[in-house]
């Protein structure tokens, strides 16, 4: 085990998107349950939940007073609003006030935003518009980086689900040895990038998404992280990085020091590696 004193330690805050999914294999509530858990038995100190809030319902807000009953950093993600929503900076306004008018009442929400649109190559005069319009109300940015295997363990889990939907076994051990090879070797790959841009590791932050798999592999893929130096930290710190969060040079915006990945949750050509290494890995999970 790798301590905060190891040379050559670097810095990991956990995040996650895609958040309050409903049911699948396990009962949302469960999940959510069995995440928090395994985050404390990792020894994660505070990871940071993005959240959308359209569709929040009770059994939802009863999630969220979980993730922030245990210290987490409940993030405003909009509300309806993603990568592919044409829309004007009224309605992105809108969607921040939404969300946060839902968030508010929680104590692990202290008016960070992780807004798409802010972090993309788009229209200059809008995210001006919306950095100006963030930083009048108060708002914090935070900030995720960019990692071009994004996304790719929803894939993983959904092809999980469909296994376990049809009675089918699963090896679950490869499935776990899989699931934090891929992402272990993402994160190197993204702190390999920064490092050869800035001539050394800032603080990192690695983005799961909220799904079964993060709730069942959560420790052994931390482990795996200590291993090979990582040390995870409150998400909170992070947000004073100016390369995990640029703000220090360009206010809210994100992504311009590398390039802007923007098919986040949509496979393309990174399906036909992702197959390739899980029918090695898990053979019969990919049909």
């Amino acid at each position: 085990m790798i301590t905060p004193g190891a040379v050559n330690a670097r810095e990991v805050v956990i995040a996650f998107d895609h958040t309050l999914q409903a049911s699948t294999s396990l009962d949302a509530m469960a999940r959510s349950q069995m995440l928090v858990r395994n985050l404390a038995t990792a020894g994660v100190p505070q990871a940071m939940f993005l959240i959308k809030t359209k569709g929040v319902d009770q059994k939802d807000k009863a999630r969220l007073a979980l993730y922030s009953d245990k210290g987490h950093l409940l993030v405003n993600a909009g509300h309806g609003h993603s990568l592919v929503t044409k829309s004007d900076l009224y309605a992105y306004e809108v969607g921040i006030l939404k969300a946060n008018r839902v968030l508010q009442a929680y104590r692990g929400y202290k008016k960070h935003v992780h807004f798409s649109y802010l972090h993309e190559h788009g229209d200059v005069n809008l995210q001006t518009g919306l950095a100006n319009f963030l930083q009048a109300r108060g708002y914090r940015p935070a900030f995720t980086g960019v990692n071009p295997m994004r996304g790719v363990d929803q894939y993983l889990d959904q092809l999980y689900q469909k296994k376990i939907r049809a009675n089918r076994p699963v090896n679950m051990a490869a499935l776990e040895d899989a699931y934090v090879d891929f992402i272990a070797q993402s994160l190197a790959q993204q702190d390999a990038k920064a490092f050869n841009l800035l001539g050394y590791s800032p603080r990192q932050v690695l983005v799961l998404q909220e799904n079964d798999l993060a709730a069942y592999f959560i420790v052994a893929l931390v482990d795996r992280l200590h291993e090979q130096g990582w040390i995870m930290i409150a998400a909170e710190r992070a947000m004073n990085d100016p390369i995990a969060n640029p703000i220090a040079a360009n206010r809210w915006g994100a992504n311009n020091y590398l390039n802007s990945i923007t098919r986040l949750r949509v496979l393309g050509e990174r399906k036909a590696i992702v197959d390739s290494f899980l029918q090695n890995r898990v053979p019969g999970l990919v049909e």
